[in-house]
């Protein structure tokens, strides 16, 4: 089973960039845990950094990484410098580590940003300048998806649906950089109550009310969980006949 590791930028005392009353730190989580949630969907085993606000050095991530032992590695950030559009540093040396950084970046740009395309950094003595990429064992990135001091640029990160948008995209670098299939995710017809149906149940929920067997309320609720009529249920079997 595949397995990534994501790095969410810093945390805690470390709120990274600001402005407009954002902070880098939340939308950098908001963005990973869309992320994860998006790999897991897939059936990735994912190792996030952090799940709420807490304060975790490079170090330790780094430790971390290494001893969850994935297949790749990122580290998510938000940019600051009044640029426009993502970027992906990745090790000098190329390797995987650039494969995933572009095709993360061109997943961000299918969600509509602008690519400033794929980095490296290096020191005076040749290695890598950011220790995430050169410290982990696995081919590691660091993402930065958008300028938070760019109005235009943040304008496309700065809602919590479009940072989700921009996860689900970054997962889909993932998938491609991993060799596994995109699946498009199947959503229960627009029903009020469609939290409410269980995940399992919800291609077939999908199915049902574009064949027209089964239909929601006159409030446009689905009611997924209340018991089914003999009444409601000779319907079914009548359409489904005519069918």
């Amino acid at each position: 089973m595949a397995k990534v590791y994501l790095g969410i930028g810093h945390g805690g005392a470390d709120s990274g960039a600001v402005s407009g009353g954002f902070k880098e730190k939340e939308i950098a989580l908001s963005i990973g845990k869309a992320c994860a949630e998006e790999l897991r969907r897939h059936g990735v085993t994912v190792k996030i950094s952090r799940e709420k606000d807490k304060d975790m050095t490079i170090a330790a991530k780094v430790n971390e990484c290494n001893s969850f032992g994935p297949d790749l590695a990122a580290d998510l950030h938000i940019n600051a410098g009044g640029g426009d559009g993502a970027e992906v540093f990745h090790s000098v040396s190329g390797g995987r580590g650039r494969t995933l950084g572009t095709d993360i970046l061109e997943a961000l740009e299918e969600a509509g940003q602008n690519s400033r395309g794929c980095k490296t950094k290096a020191r005076s003595d040749g290695k890598d300048y950011f220790a995430f990429i050169r410290n982990t064992k696995a081919p590691a990135v660091i993402i930065e998806s958008a300028f938070i001091d760019n109005k235009k640029d943040f304008a496309a990160i700065d809602t919590a649906a479009e940072q989700k948008a921009f996860g689900k995209a970054i997962a889909k670098g993932f998938l491609k950089s991993l060799g596994i299939p995109y699946k498009e995710e199947v959503r229960a017809v627009a029903y009020n109550d469609a939290k409410e149906i269980p995940k399992w149940a919800r291609e077939a929920v999908e199915k049902v009310t574009k064949a027209g067997l089964m239909v929601g309320d006159d409030k446009g609720n689905f009611n997924p969980n209340e018991p089914v009529t003999r009444a409601q249920l000779a319907l079914v079997l009548q359409r489904l006949e005519m069918l």
